[in-house]
């Protein structure tokens, strides 16, 4: 599945990292937005309905499993983006606590940045609706 016109969320405090993201993600024709804090992340993904998350867990303004909870209620429109956790975040019980709050995936820092375009590849074809051809008419 292409990347070309997905649109991306990162929500993560450090800037070099959003920084890195948003070239790489960019090269592949995503649709990239941001955000540093946990309450521009909400706010974002309100505004404008991202098909992937890619969270932090580290951020300076709330928990991190907090907010994957958060994106993972139902929201008024129906709208689940896919959460792929990217974290220094190693321990696994923190990892099975995001798993089970609802994360899609969960990669930790430091990355590769084909893994994690892989793991947002995977999530948008487990999101997308199957097509099936039309009948011949």
């Amino acid at each position: 599945m292409e990347l070309r016109d997905k649109k991306i969320l990162v929500i993560d405090d450090a800037v070099p990292i959003r920084t890195f993201l948003r070239i790489s993600l960019q090269a592949q024709g995503v649709s990239y937005f941001e955000a540093g804090t946990a309450a521009g992340g909400l706010q974002m993904c309100a505004e404008v309905k991202p098909d992937v998350v890619v969270l932090d867990l580290g951020l300076p303004d709330a928990d991190g499993l907090d907010i994957l909870a958060d994106l993972k209620k139902k929201t008024a429109n129906g709208h689940f983006p896919s959460v792929v956790v990217l974290t220094v975040r190693k321990e696994q019980a923190m990892i099975s606590r995001a798993y089970a709050l609802g994360a899609d995936a969960y990669l930790t820092k430091p990355f590769l940045m084909e893994d994690l375009l892989d793991l947002i590849q995977a999530q948008l074809q487990m999101s997308s609706p199957a097509v099936s051809p039309q009948p011949p008419q």
